[in-house]
């Protein structure tokens, strides 16, 4: 599979990034090379590779419980109110 530039011209329409002739190409020449490298990987023969790692995706539930804070964390705080943190509001 190779991208062609209607693919990098569409991906940058719809990212509503304007893209020169020139950055079209680069782009075109360059996720090719991406998914060369890919095609490149899928040749591996992995065959013979031992299973014996296992990955969970698990979370541990914990209690969600304030606890104090260790003063010197505090002690160096920018800014504080009330035993807390101030921060610049966001919105």
């Amino acid at each position: 599979m190779s991208i062609t530039i209607d693919n990098v011209k569409q991906v940058a329409h719809l990212a509503r990034i304007k893209m020169s002739d020139e950055e079209l190409a680069r782009f075109q020449n360059s996720l090719n090379g991406i998914l060369d490298f890919v095609e490149q990987l899928n040749q591996v023969d992995c065959s013979n590779m031992d299973n014996t790692v296992q990955y969970t995706s698990q979370l541990h539930e914990r209690a969600d419980v304030a606890v104090k804070c260790d003063s010197a964390v505090m002690d160096n705080a920018p800014q504080k109110a009330c035993n807390m943190f101030v921060v610049p509001k966001m919105m």
